[in-house]
């Protein structure tokens, strides 16, 4: 199978998984999607515990401020998780994006809703511009505001860039050089020294972006009937 033959069956068999034919006509017929991946050291929701330690004692400056700081790394961990899971984190960190262009990719990608990001980005201006002792009114509000973010950002439902078909091709995305690397099966019922992708697609290469978009976008789409 050579590229464009690789990926038209990949784009077919994505669109039976998930009820449509070629012409993107919704058949009826759906199946379960597979499961996105996590990682990190820290997670947000580290950061979110270290915040609510410090609101216990609200009278005290010090945990005011630490307990804003914190609310801050919550929210920025939280953002970098997301685009980690979009596969575009290398990217990012190679182009030193700033937070609004982090805030602008990740609402491109529609996995978070416009308003929270608004809320979330004016939470963001005033912890990092503001420098005096904030009040136990503006951390509570702090508390409230990056808690929301990480809560709807941990249950939002991101889009799959692997994918296992049995039999058929295997696409399996590498995030830390973003390369898709496609295989004429699934690499585990392979030996060790057989699991050689057939070919790979690698950010910047012709066909990148539009198969990362067909994944983000159109797959998602037809999974939620809206197509």
């Amino acid at each position: 199978m050579d590229k464009r033959e690789t990926l038209a069956e990949v784009r077919r068999r994505l669109c039976e998984m998930h009820g449509y034919d070629q012409n993107m006509k919704y058949l009826g017929r759906r199946m379960p999607s597979p499961t996105t991946r996590l990682q990190g050291p820290l997670r947000p929701r580290d950061f979110l515990d270290f915040a609510l330690q410090d609101s216990l004692s609200p009278g005290e400056e010090r945990n005011r401020c630490n307990c804003l700081a914190s609310c801050k790394r919550a929210i920025d961990c939280q953002i970098d998780h997301l685009i980690d899971r979009l596969g575009f984190l290398p990217l990012a960190r190679k182009d030193k994006w700033k937070m609004p262009q982090k805030i602008e990719f990740i609402s491109q990608m529609g996995v978070v809703a416009p308003r929270i990001l608004r809320r979330v980005n004016q939470l963001r201006n005033r912890l990092e511009h503001e420098f005096d002792a904030p009040s136990a009114e503006k951390v509570e509000d702090a508390l409230d505001v990056a808690t929301l973010f990480v809560s709807y950002a941990e249950l939002v439902r991101l889009p799959v860039l692997n994918f296992h078909f049995h039999p058929g091709p295997t696409v399996e995305y590498d995030y830390e050089e973003m390369v898709f690397h496609f295989f004429d099966k699934d690499p585990a019922d392979a030996p060790a020294e057989e699991v050689v992708p057939r070919w790979s697609l690698a950010h910047g290469e012709e066909g990148f972006q539009d198969f990362y978009d067909f994944l983000t976008k159109t797959v998602p789409a037809m999974e939620r009937g809206t197509l």
